[in-house]
């Protein structure tokens, strides 16, 4: 029972609120205007959090990097000395590390192809779109000027 009153009153309020823009159509352009423009903040705040998260997973990568090759040294030193158990288990370790490298830079390139999409995104979006409320504003405008162009010339012919 109370989800369907609490219904009625969001679809009555939802109804009063499209009345509302429809009568008001430069309220409809600013809400479409702050809503592109929260759009577009959330994109830049994503775009900087990326390239943070990007030179997070560099700097894994060079740590990474460096306890592989001390790894593979490890490895060939214990094959050369016939610890071959112990290589066994550095291979092991290595290969581990290895498929940890793998999916960081797997991870940074998918980073790297949604920085790219953003700042598409971005540069395709340098304004708002044109609303269909605000062509119906300039209809409206055009419409005016016409009629007050058709008084005009009426004035003329009755005067001329």
């Amino acid at each position: 029972m109370e989800s369907s009153w609490w219904q009625r009153l969001e679809q009555e309020l939802e109804l009063q609120f499209d009345r509302f823009l429809s009568d008001h159509p430069n309220q409809k352009e600013l809400l479409d205007q702050e809503h592109w423009n929260e759009q577009q903040r959330r994109k830049h705040h994503r775009l900087l959090s990326i390239d943070q998260e990007a030179q997070d997973l560099r700097q894994r990568l060079l740590k990474l990097s460096k306890d592989i090759s001390a790894w593979s040294e490890r490895v060939k030193r214990a094959r050369m000395a016939g610890a071959d158990d112990l290589a066994g288990r550095a291979e092991t370790h290595l290969s581990h590390l290895m498929g940890q490298g793998r999916a960081q830079w797997q991870a940074l390139a998918s980073l790297g192809e949604e920085a790219k999409q953003l700042k598409q995104d971005l540069a395709a979006a340098k304004q708002p779109p044109k609303s269909r409320t605000g062509t119906a504003a300039d209809l409206e405008d055009a419409w005016r000027r016409f009629e007050a162009e058709q008084e005009l010339d009426e004035l003329r012919r009755r005067k001329g």
